[in-house]
C-alpha cells in the first residue's frame, strides 16, 4: 500500500470531524502510509502520525471551555481571529503535548503546505528538522488571509496552503498515488461561489501580492474543478471520499465545545460506518 494517501482538507473548526475520521483509524489499525494535510487538516494529521489517538481533546476542545481562544475578542487582543500563539507553541508544547519524536520516527509520511504570496506556487513542506520548525511551519499553512498574519518561512512570505490547493489531488497524482483516501469537510454538493466583496478587500489589504490577488479570484472556479475531479476518481476506483452525512452542517468558526465533540463523533461513525468498504478499497487489487 506503499502507493497510497490521504488527503485531509482544511476548514478550520470542520476539521474536527477528520480528527474523528483519523482516530477511528488509529483504533481499527488502518495504517496509510502518506498524509497530505491541508489548512486545519494539519492539526488532526499530526496526531495520525505521532499515534496520539484522541490528541484534539486537549489540544483543540478542552482549550476551548476554559478560553476562548477564537473570535473578535481573540482578534482586537491578538490581531488574529484565532490566537496562534496558544495553538501552536503553547498547547503543542506545555497543555497537550505533540509527540515530536513519534512524529519524526513514524512510518508515515507527513506533507503539508503553504502558498508562497509573491509567486502564488503551492509549497509542499515533508521534511522537518525539529518541532520548532514544524510547528512554525503548521503556523503558516493555517494562516488565513486577514484573520492571520502572514508567516515567513526561509524569508519567504507564506499564507494558507488552500489558498492555492485546497484539495491538491494533483499533488497526489503527481507522487503516483494509486489510491487516494479523501476527507472532505464539506457536504457533498457544495460548491465554491465567487465572493466579491471578500476580493475587493484582497485588492486592498493584499496590494503588496498583485499574483496573490489574482490568484484568488480564480481560487472558487479550481476548488470546483477539483470537486469534479474527485469524482471522476471516484468513479475510475482511484479515490475513496469520506464527508459528512447530508443533515450534518459542519461550521468552520464553531466555537461550542459540545457541538465539536459532535462533529468528532460523526467523524468517528461515519469512518467506522465505511470501514469495510475503506478496507476493500485499500487492501485488494
Amino acid at each position: 500500500m506503499e502507493k497510497a494517501g490521504i488527503i485531509l482538507e482544511g476548514g478550520a473548526m470542520r476539521s474536527m470531524f477528520s480528527a474523528g475520521v483519523l482516530d477511528f483509524l488509529l483504533d481499527s489499525g488502518i495504517e496509510i502510509p502518506n498524509v497530505l494535510a491541508v489548512s486545519a487538516g494539519a492539526y488532526s494529521g499530526m496526531n495520525y502520525v505521532s499515534g496520539q489517538k484522541g490528541r484534539v481533546m486537549d489540544a483543540v476542545i478542552r482549550p476551548l471551555e476554559k478560553e476562548k481562544y477564537m473570535g473578535v475578542g481573540t482578534f482586537l487582543r491578538k490581531g488574529t481571529f484565532f490566537d496562534m500563539d496558544l495553538l501552536f507553541d503553547t498547547i503543542p508544547k506545555h497543555i497537550a503535548p505533540f509527540d515530536f519524536r513519534s512524529f519524526s520516527g513514524s512510518a508515515k509520511r507527513f506533507i503539508t503546505s503553504t502558498v508562497n504570496c509573491l509567486t502564488v506556487e503551492a509549497v509542499y513542506f515533508d521534511e522537518f528538522a525539529d518541532e520548532d520548525i514544524f510547528l512554525k511551519i503548521c503556523r503558516a499553512a493555517n494562516s488565513l488571509p486577514f484573520i492571520a498574519r502572514i508567516t515567513e518561512i526561509g524569508g519567504v512570505p507564506m499564507l494558507d496552503g488552500g489558498m492555492a490547493d485546497a484539495l491538491p489531488l494533483g499533488k497526489a497524482l503527481e507522487e503516483g498515488w494509486r489510491k487516494i483516501v479523501v476527507v472532505v469537510t464539506r457536504n457533498t454538493g457544495y460548491r465554491k461561489k465567487q465572493r466579491y466583496f471578500y476580493l475587493a478587500m484582497l485588492r486592498l489589504v493584499y496590494r503588496k501580492y498583485p499574483q496573490f490577488v489574482r490568484m484568488m479570484k480564480k481560487r472558487a472556479g479550481k476548488y470546483n474543478r477539483s470537486l469534479d475531479l474527485l469524482k471522476q476518481l471516484e468513479k475510475e476506483g482511484r479515490a475513496f471520499i469520506l464527508h459528512p452525512a447530508e443533515h450534518i452542517r459542519l461550521m468552520n468558526n464553531e466555537a461550542d465545545a459540545d457541538r465539536l465533540r459532535e462533529y468528532y463523533r460523526h467523524g468517528y461513525e461515519r469512518a467506522e460506518e465505511k470501514e469495510e468498504e475503506l478496507r476493500e478499497f485499500l487492501f485488494e487489487n
